[in-house]
């Protein structure tokens, strides 16, 4: 995985007026659906359509989990959890669905996935400058490569393991 090394000046703090260094994971974009079905495919004797409804009867299999409230377990791809976020109220009365603010799934990957994930290969390869950085190299030693905001194409703020 690529990562740029963003050099950005501090504007509160006790480091104000320095520079600090952080690394952005690099995104070259999204892996479609339709490229995932085609490496399916390629890789196995089913047809397009048969890969296809392989991957929606999967999805229909999860939703049907998490709807009656199980944990679904994927095996390698790890395990699905439904998630809800109520607001606490001060009577058993008040207790409803309605104090529901939040519903959805979290993921978990099992280990396997995620020791893989961590033995990714990482290079950083370049750095530029964030918000606040001076344009035309400003009074430190560094070149200037251009303001970028500190963003990293269809980046993020993602942490280095």
């Amino acid at each position: 995985m690529d990562l740029q090394l963003v050099k950005t000046k501090m504007t509160i703090g006790p480091k104000k007026g320095q520079y600090q260094y952080t690394l952005k994971r690099v995104s070259y974009g999204n892996v479609t659906s339709e490229a995932i079905l085609e490496e399916i495919q390629s890789a196995t004797t089913f047809s397009r359509a048969d890969t296809d409804a392989v991957i929606h009867a999967f999805v229909d299999v999860m939703i049907e989990g998490i709807a009656e409230g199980r944990i679904v377990d994927f095996g390698v791809l790890g395990t699905l959890y439904p998630r809800i976020t109520a607001k606490a109220v001060d009577t058993k009365e008040e207790c409803t669905p309605d104090t529901i603010e939040k519903k959805g799934i979290l993921y978990r990957p099992n280990n396997e996935l995620t020791d893989d994930a961590k033995k990714m290969k990482l290079r950083v390869i370049d750095v530029l400058p964030s918000a606040g950085t001076p344009s035309g190299g400003g009074d430190d030693d560094e070149p200037d490569t251009g303001d970028q905001g500190g963003n990293t194409p269809g980046g993020g703020d993602d942490l280095v393991g």
